[in-house]
């Protein structure tokens, strides 16, 4: 994927996420901070600790869009990459 298709497509998954977890564009930005690194989506709680629910629901928006959760970094970024081999 391209540089410019992933930007693209993370405002999408931004938006996405946004209206599975029925939160307004601003509150999103709020609580979470979307960033590309190495091909995965990094997601970052800013001003909330996420509740298991909210965590679920924002793992399916990421996963519409084909990106697996893969692990938590640094005990609050959520790593999340494409073709993610299953173990």
């Amino acid at each position: 994927m391209t540089t410019s298709n992933f930007g693209n497509t993370l405002s999408a998954i931004e938006l996405n996420a946004g209206r599975k977890l029925n939160w307004h564009y601003d509150q999103l930005k709020e609580y979470l901070s979307f960033s590309v690194n190495n091909k995965a989506i990094e997601v970052i709680p800013k001003n909330k600790i996420l509740q298991e629910s909210e965590l679920e629901t924002l793992k399916e928006a990421l996963l519409d869009y084909g990106f697996q959760y893969k692990k938590t970094r640094d005990d609050s970024i959520l790593v999340f990459e494409q073709d993610v081999e299953l173990r």
